[in-house]
């Protein structure tokens, strides 16, 4: 890079961090909304009967998905392993 253009790239950047700074302070405006977004919640007692991880766990399904994860990924790998050396002439 020359220095012509390492000059001119350090000029464009200090323009465009010159313009996303802001002296003025962020609003926060949920402190004007709070009320209104408590009431839109479920109340308390409806968010005991929903839980998404509850146990007991199937041990059986949870085994099966690991493992299928891991297949999943590794196949992956060396399916794409295989695919490059295939590609590029060292596997026939």
């Amino acid at each position: 890079m020359s220095l012509v253009a390492a000059s001119r790239t350090s000029q464009v950047a200090t323009r465009v961090a010159a313009r996303r700074m802001s002296t003025t302070p962020k609003l926060h405006k949920a402190k004007d909304q709070w009320s209104e977004f408590v009431k839109t919640r479920p109340p308390l007692d409806h968010l005991d009967e929903h839980k998404c991880f509850h146990p007991p766990f199937n041990a059986a399904v949870i085994g099966g998905g690991i493992i299928m994860a891991w297949v999943i990924g590794y196949g992956s790998m060396a399916f794409g392993m295989a695919h490059q050396q295939k590609k590029q002439g060292f596997w026939k």
